[in-house]
């Protein structure tokens, strides 16, 4: 039998594991409830707002319309227009001329303005273009003044402001006074038939009422060149005269002489003692329409261009001729009928078959070749 006390100690030993184990429960459950309240409390973040700063107060300005008083002398230039008038040329028909040319020119006399080329066509004193390898003219008026005001003057005061030009290094002040067509022409050769006078300043655009023949003068410039070594000398024809230089030197000079006259006749020295050909063919065969002039020998350097410049005039107010032929060292030419060497024309390029036909028109037959010889050009 069991004594109480064995009872008592009993019930402690069997009931002490029943109340830790519920403590222990009691204090877990607390844990747990304190980490859920901490692990799964979600903190809601407050979105920032956006709060626009205070405008500023700018001060403004007072703008003052402007006070502009128009001049009443003031107005509007007039614009210049150019006006071109343009030509239709219609080409003319297709026709072979002969060597030398058609026609006698001038031998059955002057006949007046039948003589007058048609100037629509090609113009035998140049081209208003340049095709680099030209001579450039510019024409001179003598009977004009530089307003273009009429003031004719004598045959004798036009040869001395000729000689003037001459003597004084052709220097173009000399023409300062007087009228310059403000047009150009640019020519490859030097082959003017007999023409009527009036057609230079045509040629040159100079208006209808001063298109008048007689005291004009034409000075050409340009460069002299052959792409090989050649010696020559020019055979010039003039009416009323002409005179080439070669590096400022004076190598041909003609005024007109006449075959038709009795004897060599020749106008007043124009050149006076500037000149004289040392050539014993000088002034003794017919080119055109007057005896031609043997200029001086002159040696070209392969490709080497040398200045050259070329000065025509005519005094009358009939007709006018330039022809400038050259003669190479050492060739043989057929003859004309008057005796005289068909010597080909200078050229600094082939002449067109337009200008050709137009050059036939007025050139006697067989007295000048105008598509052999050379091409002063340096290719």
């Amino acid at each position: 039998m069991e004594s109480p006390i064995d009872k008592a100690s009993h019930r402690i030993a069997t009931g002490a594991p029943s109340g830790f184990v519920v403590s222990l429960l009691v204090h877990a459950a607390a844990f747990l409830l304190a980490g859920l309240l901490v692990v799964f409390t979600v903190v809601q973040k407050q979105e920032p707002k956006f709060v626009p700063p205070k405008a500023v107060d700018r001060p403004k300005m007072q703008l003052k319309r402007p006070q502009v008083k128009p001049s009443k002398s003031a107005r509007p230039r007039p614009s210049n227009r150019i006006v071109v008038k343009s030509q239709i040329s219609t080409l003319p028909d297709i026709q072979l001329p002969e060597l030398g040319g058609i026609g006698d020119g001038l031998t059955d006399g002057l006949g007046g303005l039948e003589l007058m080329p048609d100037m629509e066509g090609v113009n035998i004193y140049g081209s208003n273009r340049s095709i680099g390898n030209d001579l450039e003219g510019v024409y001179y008026d003598l009977k004009f003044t530089r307003s273009g005001v009429y003031n004719p003057m004598s045959d004798d005061e036009w040869r001395i402001l000729f000689n003037k030009f001459i003597r004084n290094d052709w220097n173009p002040g000399i023409f300062s006074k007087f009228y310059r067509s403000p047009n150009k022409l640019y020519t490859t050769c030097f082959l003017l038939p007999s023409t009527v006078s009036a057609m230079a300043p045509a040629a040159f655009g100079m208006p209808e009422e001063m298109s008048s023949g007689g005291h004009w003068i034409i000075h050409y410039k340009g460069k002299l060149v052959y792409k090989e070594k050649i010696t020559f000398r020019f055979w010039v024809s003039a009416d009323d005269s002409l005179a080439i230089r070669v590096d400022k030197n004076l190598v041909v000079a003609a005024s007109a002489s006449n075959p038709a006259s009795n004897g060599n006749v020749r106008a007043p020295k124009m050149f006076g003692s500037i000149w004289e050909s040392s050539s014993m063919d000088s002034d003794k065969y017919v080119i055109g329409q007057w005896y031609g002039v043997v200029g001086d020998w002159i040696t070209l350097e392969p490709g080497v261009p040398r200045d050259m410049e070329v000065v025509a005039t005519d005094n009358l107010h009939e007709a006018a001729q330039f022809i400038v032929a050259v003669e190479v060292q050492g060739e043989e030419y057929p003859r004309s009928k008057y005796g005289g060497p068909i010597l080909p024309i200078f050229k600094t390029a082939e002449i067109t078959r337009d200008h050709l036909d137009e050059i036939y028109r007025y050139l006697p037959d067989n007295e000048i070749c105008c598509t052999n010889g050379p091409v002063f050009r340096d290719y």
